[in-house]
């Protein structure tokens, strides 16, 4: 059995959570009636097809509801194309310093990767390109990246999917965190339903603040199977009323508000930072990262340690709540706060 390295431990001690990228719920608790019905039905298994939740997708969305691949969170979508396309030790294009959910995927399906390098905390396209020729099968491209948060415009994604296309590579584009950069400039979406010959990942646990219940969904081809019951009648359900919620651009907008006042901090402070464009941010802690990851611990605060990433020295911190914010701020020290000292 393939032995992975574990970059998430329990965090039951833990009083902010600023390292999972995760978004505040409270705009869902309206959706509680819904859960509690579906309580009540806990003895009966959920619908195999997903049937409520791919239609209201469908119309979300404006995609055509058998191109559509509900998962258990988009991790387990990206295990089930791993182990379709990469048997017999084939190879998968990734950036560096990503998602590592990627690499694990290739890794237990018998793949390798093949790593491109990052231009300046952004995806080189330009290295994909030139990677090509190594017989890759798969690509995987996180727009907007993570844990950079970094972005790139649509057109520039979809001339990289025409690339990949012609070298017989399947793209897929990771959209995770494109609520908070913005669809119109920076989905493929319209590619998408266009025809775009590309796979588009989209997850409920960022923007939608669904986390716990692990649901995501791709596009994918008519002939796309997966066992069944994989997703949970609380999923299902919740997937069909949060689309109708109309809570996200509310989300959205508070979570820019309270980053663009981080970056002003961090400018102010002569803090380095990459600009983001996801409800995280990534920055180099002027006293060191172990410095900060120590004190941090002391005062019951989690933020990721990008090292495992490929980027030493380097924090990244998710901002979901107003508190969180304040948190990371007063966790920097900066003018007028205090905290504890390991």
């Amino acid at each position: 059995m393939t032995r992975l390295p574990t970059f998430n431990t329990c965090d039951r001690h833990v009083r902010h959570r600023l390292h999972l990228n995760e978004t505040d719920s409270k705009v869902v608790h309206p959706l509680q009636t819904c859960f509690n019905e579906e309580f009540a039905r806990i003895s009966i298994y959920p619908d195999p097809e997903n049937q409520v939740a791919t239609e209201c997708i469908d119309r979300h969305y404006r995609l055509s509801a058998d191109q559509l691949l509900l998962g258990n969170g988009v991790d387990e979508i990206i295990l089930l194309i791993c182990l379709s396309f990469l048997q017999y030790g084939r190879q998968a294009l990734l950036s560096e310093s990503t998602f590592p959910g990627y690499q694990a995927a290739v890794r237990l399906a018998g793949g390798h990767c093949l790593w491109v390098p990052l231009d300046r905390g952004r995806c080189d396209l330009q290295a994909y390109r030139q990677s090509v020729g190594s017989g890759a099968a798969l690509a995987f491209l996180c727009n907007p990246h993570n844990p950079t948060g970094t972005v790139m415009e649509s057109r520039e994604v979809t001339t990289f999917i025409d690339s990949m296309n012609q070298n017989n590579i399947i793209p897929i584009i990771d959209e995770a965190y494109v609520h908070f950069a913005g669809e119109t400039r920076y989905s493929i979406l319209a590619a998408i339903r266009q025809g775009a010959q590309a796979i588009m990942l989209r997850t409920f646990s960022k923007a939608f603040g669904l986390a716990g219940l692990r649901v995501g969904f791709a596009t994918v081809g008519r002939s796309a199977q997966a066992l069944p019951f994989r997703v949970n009648r609380f999923a299902q359900r919740l997937v069909a009323e949060v689309l109708t919620l109309g809570a996200v651009d509310n989300t959205v907008a508070c979570v820019r508000g309270w980053l663009r006042g981080i970056m002003a901090a961090f400018d102010a402070g002569g803090i380095d930072y990459l600009p983001t464009a996801t409800n995280f941010i990534c920055f180099k802690p002027p006293l060191g990262s172990e410095a900060l990851l120590a004190r941090a611990q002391t005062n019951a605060i989690r933020v990721r340690d990008c090292a495992p990433f490929g980027m030493p020295c380097w924090i990244r911190a998710s901002i979901g709540q107003e508190s969180d914010r304040d948190t990371l701020l007063e966790l920097l020290q900066l003018p007028g706060v205090t905290v504890l000292e390991p």
